[in-house]
C-alpha cells in the first residue's frame, strides 16, 4: 500500500479553483528546495503535465514555515514519509499542509502553495 501527501491551499474550504488541492503518491516525491526566503520550503513532485523531454519540469508545493527551521521540519517529515503503515489504519493518507481546515504535519508550518507546471 502506498503512502499519499495532502495539500490545500485555499481557507474558504472550497474546492473551486485549478490546483486548490493535490494528493500525491509519496513515489513521485523528488525532494526538497530551499528558496532565498527563510520562511519557505518547497517540496517537489513529478509533473503531472509534463510527460517525456519535460522530465526536468516538477510540480511543486511551497510550505510557509516558521523562519530558520526548515531543516527541522524536513526531518519532521522524513520520520511521517518512513513511519510504519498497517493496512487499515488510516495512515495512507498523510496530510501536510491543509490551510482549510488549519491541520499541518509539523507546528512549524504554517500555510502552502501549489503549482502544477504545464508541458513546455
Amino acid at each position: 500500500m502506498e503512502k499519499y501527501l495532502y495539500f490545500m491551499e485555499e481557507t474558504d474550504g472550497a474546492f473551486d479553483g485549478a490546483n486548490d488541492a493535490m494528493c500525491r503518491p509519496l513515489s513521485q516525491f523528488r525532494g526538497f528546495g530551499i528558496v532565498a526566503a527563510t520562511t519557505t520550503l518547497e517540496l517537489h513532485f513529478d509533473s503531472m503535465l509534463g510527460t517525456g523531454a519535460d522530465i526536468a519540469a516538477v510540480d511543486k508545493v511551497v510550505l510557509t514555515v516558521t523562519a530558520n527551521k526548515q531543516k527541522e521540519i524536513i526531518q519532521a517529515l522524513i520520520n511521517l514519509f518512513n513511519a510504519p503503515m498497517i493496512a487499515g489504519d488510516g495512515k495512507g493518507m498523510i496530510v501536510v499542509a491543509d490551510d482549510s481546515n488549519s491541520v499541518f504535519a509539523d507546528s512549524r508550518i504554517t500555510a502552502c502553495a501549489i503549482t502544477v507546471t504545464a508541458a513546455a
